[in-house]
């Protein structure tokens, strides 16, 4: 189960694959009978988002992650925005010494797919 202890590190957080199983099961289970237009089972997230959150965020403890529309009627366009949390706060700008927030470039990072629409051909955990 998810701590808020950001310390913890390690194989040790890991899920279990049969806990995994149950609790993607019962969110397509939610999904099914809540009536929601937003049908969201996954998100497929490359590498390279996290590669460069890393790259540029080195003292990040962890990651928050958001969920965005790009159009407001439309649940099949969200995507997962993540965020570096750095000394426990929010990092959405990439800051150099001689910029102040709001001056520099974005820190919010997105390549992410939403399934549906972008499924791949299953897997464990999908059911």
């Amino acid at each position: 189960m998810s701590t808020n202890d950001l310390s913890n590190t390690g194989s040790e957080e890991t899920v279990p694959v049969p806990q995994a199983m149950k609790m993607t099961d019962n969110w397509r289970t939610y999904l099914a009978s809540s009536g929601q237009a937003f049908n969201v089972r996954s998100y497929l997230i490359p590498i390279i988002s996290y590669q460069n959150l890393l790259l540029n965020n080195p003292d990040a403890e962890a990651v928050r992650a958001y969920i965005g529309l790009t159009d407001p009627a439309d649940p099949t366009t969200s995507q997962l925005l993540l965020v570096p949390i750095v000394n426990g706060r929010e990092k959405p700008y990439v800051q150099t010494d001689n910029m102040v927030q709001g001056d520099s470039g974005s820190n919010v990072y997105d390549l992410s797919a939403p399934c549906p629409p972008y499924c791949g051909t299953g897997g464990e955990l999908d059911g």
